[in-house]
């Protein structure tokens, strides 16, 4: 039995995790609604400028104001998943992160480093073949300002997705099943159910969720294989601050004052073949190679 996806924990039912469940929901939603809304009436002079501007509200503040404003469901979903493991399950958050002693952080920067120099590789490729279609976006005060807060916040940001997915999700269906490839599938189809609403997939169509569902297998694949969560939040981590401090468009769902920006259409390019058929498939063969994995049939099956 897989240590982090079935904890031994006999006097932890599924009926805690449904509690637990309603805590992090209300967290994420409600609560995190509560202070968004008393932070975007406070940028507005009337309860009738809130309203007329309720489908614009990005434009009540920069792309930085507007960036830290959609981070706080995250902060707020983690605190709940926190609270969660204190009051509910009594045993530490620690135990939703790894099945190891300490949070390895460096399986979490090897990811973190290996993913970032692909993605640069890729960036560096596109760029050659198609810069036409990149502008350098490059504006010191905003973007300076636009660093820190993300060093400060996609670690929660990306930290409160895995936790949420692949560590609490994981260890709930967990409870109905040991075989890893169930787990493997409903994380992921979670997880791509939760990117549905994103702009992009109005842009790119059915493939562009299909890039997402992937994603989830491969995140929580390299998950279930490695005990803990450390690969796959170093992975996620990398992914998203290329995207928001590196290079940012017009129809994604948070646009930044990144270094770049690309002014191409909304396609469905090259590049996210690449990733889904050629990196993440090495990636999994490299840290299978590095961090010893063995017995993936009884892992998996």
């Amino acid at each position: 039995m897989r240590r982090f996806t079935s904890p031994l924990e006999p006097s932890i039912g599924i009926r805690h995790y449904i509690l637990a469940l309603v805590v992090i929901v209300f967290g994420l939603y409600v609560l995190s609604s509560v202070f968004m809304s008393l932070i975007i009436v406070s940028q507005t002079p009337s309860l009738h400028a809130v309203k007329s501007t309720s489908e614009g509200i990005s434009d009540l503040f920069s792309k930085n104001g507007y960036l830290s404003l959609n981070m706080i469901p995250f902060f707020v979903g983690l605190f709940s998943i926190a609270f969660a493991a204190k009051v509910i399950f009594k045993r530490p958050f620690k135990t939703f992160l790894t099945a190891r002693s300490r949070f390895d952080i460096r399986r979490f920067f090897f990811s973190f480093g290996l993913w970032s120099i692909l993605m640069i590789v890729s960036f560096f490729i596109t760029f050659i073949d198609f810069n036409h279609d990149l502008i350098w976006n490059f504006k010191p005060e905003k973007f300076y300002i636009l660093l820190i807060l993300a060093i400060i916040l996609v670690p929660i940001q990306t930290g409160f997705e895995e936790v949420f997915f692949r560590g609490f999700l994981i260890q709930l269906f967990g409870k109905a099943t040991q075989k890893g490839i169930y787990l493997i599938l409903i994380t992921g189809l979670l997880f791509g159910a939760m990117h549905s609403m994103n702009p992009e997939i109005d842009k790119l169509g059915p493939f562009a969720m299909g890039y997402y569902i992937i994603s989830g297998f491969f995140a929580s694949l390299i998950t279930v294989m490695d005990d803990g969560l450390e690969l796959s939040w170093g992975f996620h981590l990398a992914n998203n601050l290329f995207g928001i401090i590196i290079v940012t468009n017009e129809w994604q769902v948070i646009q930044t004052d990144a270094l770049f920006m690309d002014v191409s259409s909304p396609v469905l390019g090259w590049d996210m073949v690449v990733t889904l058929f050629l990196f993440y498939p090495l990636m999994i063969l490299v840290f299978s190679l590095v961090f010893r994995w063995k017995n993936w049939k009884k892992t998996l099956f």
